[in-house]
Formats: C-alpha cells, structure tokens, sequence
C-alpha cells in the first residue's frame, strides 16, 4: 500500500549544493519520490552558497526551472520552496531582511548548526527569531556529536524554546553510522521530535528514504507514522504541529552509583 508523503526536506534542485548535480538527476529523484506517494516535497538547498550573493533569487529562480522539467516530464509531484540554514550571528538579521526562504512561504524555517560546536549565541538568535514570528525546525539533531554525548540540550530546545526537531529518515537505515542510528531511535522513544523527512541529496548518494524511515519509526514508536505525517502536512499550511508525551531518560544504574559517589566526596 502506497502512503501519502510530504517531505519537507530534500536537495533536489539542479546545481545548487551538494544534491542532484544534473537536471536528470533531480527528475528521477522526484519521479522515485512521486513513485513511492510523495505528493509535495520542499526543496531546501543549503545556505549559504558560495560565491552567491543573491541567494533568495537565484534559488527561486532554480526552483521554478525544476518546477517546468516536471510538469513537461509529466510529473505531478509539488515542489515547495524552502531552505536548510547554516546558522551565524546574522541569520535574524537576513530574516528581517527577507533575504532567506522559509518553508513554502510558512513562518516556518529549517536551521542547522556545524555539526561539532554548539554556538554559544544560539539562545539569543532563537529569542530573536521567534520574536519575529518564525516557527524554528532544526535539523537532524541526532547527527551532532554534541547531541550525542548530552540530551539535555534537547529538553531545551523543545520544552523552554518551542523548537521542532525533525529526524532523518536516513539515519534509521544507517547512512550515518551507527551512533547516529542509536542516537535518532533514542530521541524517538523520549517523544522528543515532531517531524521526520528524507534529506535526500540524489539518485545515488543518500537515495529517498522516507517510506523506509516511517516504517521503522513505526515499529519502534507506534503511531509515530501517523503523527510525522500529519505534522508535515501542518507545516505546509503553517499550523502547529502534534507532539509526542515527552519521556525523561533515567540514568542508569551504573550513572546514578557514580554520581551518588561524587555529590558524597563533595559533602
């Protein structure tokens, strides 16, 4: 049975990042995805690119030649705007001064960090993002080695910042090894993210995978499907997304004898 899938992350466009390197390529992702029930996906490039100065236009401008190539190859997929956002201390900035997309022109934006420092101005740019009405979605929180090491962080982003967290549907089928497949099953089981898409960069390299990835969250956390799906599809219309019951994570054993005996040698 074919389901009816949004994927709202994916670097489809031509020529643009590190995603389909030929107009080919783009289109038979979208026809693998179209063949497998995606009926909308965002396409949302990295910024920033290099040696691009005009960012907003030139992806625009991208996405529209994509959006002709299918609908002549006789596609009937959406293609929706967006963007993945590599943050720094001018990203609200480039907000206020709409030189940055949002999700299918949603208050809703996808942003990541470098993928080994956590930046120490990251609550302030969140304070000034929401501030300006945006609704933030960070990317695969389960491939940061910071995060991997420590959840804490991820209580506050969810629960004192309002965040939305959305895996990778590779990660569950271990594209990025093994500590990052633990690490995305571990924040599934806490109740911790709301949306789940394929980050799909090509035909060959890191290959549609959504379909796979609700399946195994399926398994894993029942009626976890049901709740990527719907939230999705709330982000395209811009209205808020469904969450999990949070779980905290008991330490174990072993942590709790080790930390007993060190708050004992300070008394």
């Amino acid at each position: 049975m074919v389901i009816i899938m949004i994927d709202l992350h994916s670097h489809i466009l031509t020529e643009v990042d590190d995603g389909a390197a030929a107009a080919e390529e783009s289109l038979a992702v979208l026809k693998d995805m179209e063949a497998k029930g995606v009926k909308k996906v965002a396409a949302t490039s990295h910024y920033p690119l290099y040696e691009i100065d005009n960012y907003k236009e030139f992806i625009l401008e991208k996405l529209q030649q994509l959006r002709q190539q299918a609908k002549l190859a006789g596609l009937e997929i959406e293609i929706l705007s967006g963007s993945e956002i590599l943050i720094d201390r001018k990203t609200a900035e480039l907000f206020y001064r709409d030189q940055l997309l949002t999700i299918n022109e949603t208050d809703y934006i996808l942003l990541e960090t470098y993928l080994n420092s956590y930046p120490d101005y990251f609550p302030d740019l969140i304070h000034d993002l929401k501030a300006m009405g945006y609704q933030i979605i960070i990317a695969h929180p389960e491939r940061y080695p910071y995060i991997q090491a420590d959840f804490t962080l991820l209580y506050q982003w969810v629960e004192e910042y309002g965040l939305n967290l959305m895996l990778n549907s590779s990660s569950f089928i271990s594209e990025h090894g093994s500590k990052t497949k633990e690490t995305a099953e571990k924040i599934l089981e806490l109740g911790l993210p709301q949306l789940m898409a394929s980050d799909t960069h090509g035909i060959k390299k890191r290959t549609f995978s959504l379909d796979q990835g609700l399946k195994i969250a399926e398994s894993l956390k029942p009626g976890s499907k049901e709740i990527f799906l719907k939230n999705a599809e709330a982000v395209t219309k811009n209205h808020e997304l469904e969450k999990f019951e949070i779980k905290r994570e008991e330490k174990s054993i072993l942590k709790k004898f080790f930390s007993f005996f060190s708050s004992s040698k300070n008394i």
